[in-house]
């Protein structure tokens, strides 16, 4: 299995440029997948990710799972340098990803080596298990979605937002208390990132 390279944020892309430095060529092309937040009328934050994206040198260039089918997508994967995962509904992000036969196809193409990076509800999504976002997120707006297992490519759930500037504090206490038993939780602040290479975390300024 090739060294995986994972970036997982909650909410600032500063950090990306560093990281894709010493695993991409200049100005590579990133794979954008807006796919958490189809279900939202405003993509204002979509657009200012793509925005930072291209003013940090990179092309970028949509890949929706939702439009395409599994086999284009794994073949479009496989023409970008990096894949860009947004944020908005974990639960929405992880049916979708399911439904179009997507979620097998980037957990193959990130153990080949291709970089991931994940904000917000793109970095929930690659650990073991969704369920502890359920105070966070809205359920009942995702798509179908009969197991809540994650991606499996790290080892704990993210939470991210933990400051609370996203629905405040309550809720990430209460996913705390409920959830921070039986699960390995990571919170994660707007300020903070996680870098992942070959199974070893670390968290760096964001």
């Amino acid at each position: 299995m090739a060294n995986t390279h994972l970036l997982l944020l909650s909410r600032w892309l500063t950090p990306v440029p560093a990281f894709l430095a010493p695993i991409t060529r200049p100005g590579c092309r990133i794979g954008y997948v807006p796919t958490a937040s189809s279900i939202y009328p405003d993509h204002a934050w979509l657009d200012l990710e793509r925005d930072t994206l291209g003013q940090q040198g990179y092309q970028v260039t949509d890949l929706d799972p939702e439009l395409m089918g599994a086999a284009a997508f794994a073949r479009a994967l496989q023409a970008v340098d990096a894949v860009f995962v947004a944020g908005g509904n974990t639960f929405h992000l992880l049916g979708a990803l399911r439904l179009a036969g997507a979620d097998r196809a980037i957990v193959d193409a990130v153990r080949s080596g291709l970089p991931y990076i994940g904000v917000s509800a793109g970095a929930a999504v690659v650990g073991p298990d969704i369920a502890p976002l359920a105070l966070l997120d809205d359920l009942t707006e995702a798509a179908p979605l009969t197991s809540t297992e994650g991606l499996g490519l790290v080892e704990v759930t993210v939470i991210p937002h933990a400051e609370g500037t996203v629905g405040g504090r309550g809720p990430v206490e209460a996913t705390r208390k409920r959830f921070g038993n039986d699960h390995r939780l990571h919170f994660l602040r707007d300020d903070e990132a996680i870098v992942v290479s070959d199974g070893t975390l670390r968290v760096i300024p964001g």
